[in-house]
C-alpha cells in the first residue's frame, strides 16, 4: 500500500507541475488537501482492502499536487536571501510530523481505533483546506505555453539537470536508506524493537536541529554550495558507519546516525532552495520533478532492501547507495554559479522577466 502511494506520488507529480505555473498554487493546492482528506476518510472506512488500497492511490495523486506546490509557494512569496532558511522551517513541520504522528497513530490505535488516526488526518487536510484559501499567495505570472514546452523549458536552465540528478542519488537515495533503517539496526546491532524506535527517534530530532540551523550555518561556511557539499559528505559519512563498515559500537553507530541527520537537515532545504531559485517561472515543474525523483529513490532502496538484504547483505545495498551519493557530490562539485541565475531561467524567446500578482 505505501508502495502504490509512493509510485503514484512520483508518476504524476511531474505532470502536475506544470499546470501550478500555469494556473496558479491554489488551484492545486485546495482540491489536493480535500483529496487527501477524503483518502485518509475512504481507507478507514473501506470494506475491503482493494478499497483500501484505491484511497491510498487517490492520496498519492493529491499529494503530488499539494507538497511541491507547497515549497514553490516559499520562493514565490519570500526573499531571495531568506528562501534557505524559509524552506528549512517547512521541512522542520515535515520532519516533525515524522516523528509525532506514529506516536499518535500507535496510541489512537492501542486505546481508541486504528480508524481514527485516518479520520484524524481527514479532518486535519480540511482544516489545511480551509487556511490555504484565505492565505494570500505571491506568484509570478504564467505565461500562456504549452505544456510539454513547460518541461522543455525547465530542463534547459543551466545546471538544473545536474541538480535534479543529484537530488535523487543524494538525497533520494539516502532516504529511502532512512526507510528500511530499523531492518538495518536490527540486522547490523542486533538491536530491539524499543532501542530501534529511539533511535530512528533521534534521527528526527537531529533533522529538526539541523533544519534549524540552517542560516548560522551558512553564515559559517560562506556559501550554499560548501554546506551541501558538507551535508552530502556527512549523509556519505554516516551510512558508511551504519550500514557498510564492520560494524562499530553502538553509541560510534548512533553518533554517525545524528552525524547524516544533521547533515541532512542543513543541507537539504538548502539544495532544494537553491534548486527552485534558478527555476524562476517554471517553479512548480522544478519542484514537481525533484519530488519525483525523491520517490524514486525511497522506492529503488525499499525494493532493493526487500529483495537482496537476504541475498546479499545489508552492506552491499547500502554500499550502492553510497556509491551513488558520492557520484551525486561529484556533479555537483561541477556547477558553476551563472553569470545570472534570474536571467538565466528567463532567458528564452520571450526573454521577458515576470511580474508578480496577488492570487
Amino acid at each position: 500500500m505505501p508502495a502504490c502511494y509512493a509510485l503514484v506520488y512520483a508518476s504524476l507529480a511531474p505532470l502536475l507541475g506544470p499546470l501550478s505555473d500555469r494556473f496558479g498554487r491554489k488551484p492545486l493546492l485546495i482540491p489536493g488537501l480535500i483529496g487527501f482528506g477524503a483518502s485518509a476518510v475512504s481507507i478507514a472506512l473501506a470494506p475491503t482492502f482493494a478499497s483500501a488500497l484505491a484511497g491510498g492511490v487517490c492520496g498519492g495523486i493529491c499529494a503530488a499536487a499539494v507538497q511541491p506546490n507547497a515549497l514553490a509557494i516559499i520562493n514565490d512569496n519570500v526573499e531571495e536571501e531568506a528562501q534557505p532558511a524559509a524552506t528549512g522551517r517547512v521541512f522542520m513541520g515535515l520532519t516533525i510530523s515524522f516523528v509525532v504522528v506514529p506516536v499518535v497513530s500507535a496510541l489512537l490505535a492501542a486505546r481508541v481505533d486504528w480508524r481514527a488516526a485516518y479520520l484524524l488526518i481527514g479532518a486535519a487536510s480540511l482544516v489545511a483546506a480551509v487556511l490555504v484559501g484565505r492565505m494570500s499567495v505571491r506568484r509570478a505570472i504564467a505565461r500562456n505555453v504549452g505544456f510539454w514546452r513547460t518541461f522543455r523549458e525547465a530542463l534547459t536552465i543551466y545546471s538544473v539537470r545536474r541538480r535534479l540528478a543529484a537530488s535523487f542519488l543524494w538525497l533520494g537515495l539516502s532516504i529511502g536508506v532512512t526507510t528500511v533503517l530499523a531492518e538495518v539496526l536490527r540486522r547490523r546491532f542486533h538491536l530491539q524493537t524499543e532501542s530501534i524506535g529511539i533511535m530512528v527517534g533521534a534521527f528526527g530530532l537531529a533533522t529538526v536541529i539541523g533544519n534549524s540551523l540552517i542560516g548560522r550555518t551558512e553564515r559559517l561556511a560562506g556559501s550554499r554550495s560548501r554546506v551541501v557539499a558538507g551535508g552530502i559528505i556527512a549523509t556519505i559519512a554516516g551510512c558508511l558507519v551504519v550500514g557498510v563498515l564492520p560494524p562499530f559500537s553502538l553509541p560510534t553507530a548512533a553518533l554517525a546516525r545524528i552525524v547524516w541527520a544533521l547533515g541532512y537537515g542543513i543541507a537539504g532545504p538548502v539544495h532544494h532552495s537553491g534548486l527552485v531559485q534558478i527555476a524562476l517561472h517554471v517553479r512548480g515543474t522544478i519542484t514537481a520533478l525533484n519530488a519525483s525523483l525523491l520517490n524514486f529513490g525511497i522506492v529503488i532502496v525499499a525494493f532493493c532492501a526487500g529483495r537482496f538484504f537476504d541475498d546479499l547483505g545489508v552492506e552491499v545495498v547500502v554500499g550502492v547507495a553510497v556509491i551513488g551519493m558520492l557520484s551525486a557530490l561529484a556533479l555537483l562539485l561541477t556547477v558553476r554559479p551563472a553569470p545570472s541565475p534570474r536571467a538565466s531561467a528567463s532567458s528564452d524567446s520571450l526573454g521577458s522577466r515576470p511580474q508578480l500578482s496577488r492570487r
